[in-house]
């Protein structure tokens, strides 16, 4: 079957679906379990995706590209430094789900230089924002550029964490996450 092949690319599209939900419950899922839940047979399967590592690194592509996506109507409106950063984290939170089964399987997608590439770049994009808060004096230019660009990364982590268990929604950790980059935990 070809891609262009409308009912090859519902079944593409039920296995990537199939794969998140998966991969949400049980990360050591097999490619047998993802293609039961898509209710696809195993020939099936293996045309799109020969190994489950090929599927966990299809669904990383996919997920970096919707934080892109995501992002993109923060890039028109231009915003810089801490303003793009408190915007970012709003506009990301609400892609837990999607990315959740990352978390545990982060070793098998970055075996993908292309997942790698995707990353880092969006690791710079967020450093040139550090770099432009620290320029208007919203960020503390005493701790590097790096430091702060982990923390970021760990506090996305840690909001879709608590988004996907329910601790609290997507508005709620974002507004967490952003009150502890720029305020901290001290009373």
């Amino acid at each position: 079957m070809k891609l262009s092949d409308p009912r090859a690319n519902r079944s593409r599209q039920a296995l990537l679906s199939a794969g998140i939900e998966v991969f949400l419950v049980n990360p050591h899922a097999s490619l047998t379990e993802v293609a039961a839940f898509a209710g696809v047979g195993r020939a099936t399967l293996y045309r799109h995706f020969e190994t489950r590592e090929q599927l966990i690194q299809e669904l990383a592509r996919e997920s970096l590209a919707m934080t892109d996506k995501a992002m993109q109507p923060l890039k028109a409106q231009k915003l810089k430094g801490r303003e793009a950063i408190e915007a970012m984290l709003h506009a990301v939170m609400p892609l837990a789900n999607r990315f959740h089964f990352l978390l545990s399987l982060w070793s098998i997608a970055e075996d993908d230089p292309e997942v790698t590439d995707i990353y880092n770049r969006q690791l710079d994009e967020m450093a040139e924002l550090v770099e432009q808060g620290k320029k208007a004096g919203d960020i503390n230019t005493a701790l590097t550029t790096t430091w702060i660009v982990t923390m970021i990364d760990c506090l996305i982590y840690a909001g879709w964490y608590l988004v996907r268990d329910n601790k609290c929604d997507a508005r709620e950790a974002a507004e967490s996450a952003v009150q502890t980059l720029f305020s901290g935990i001290r009373a």
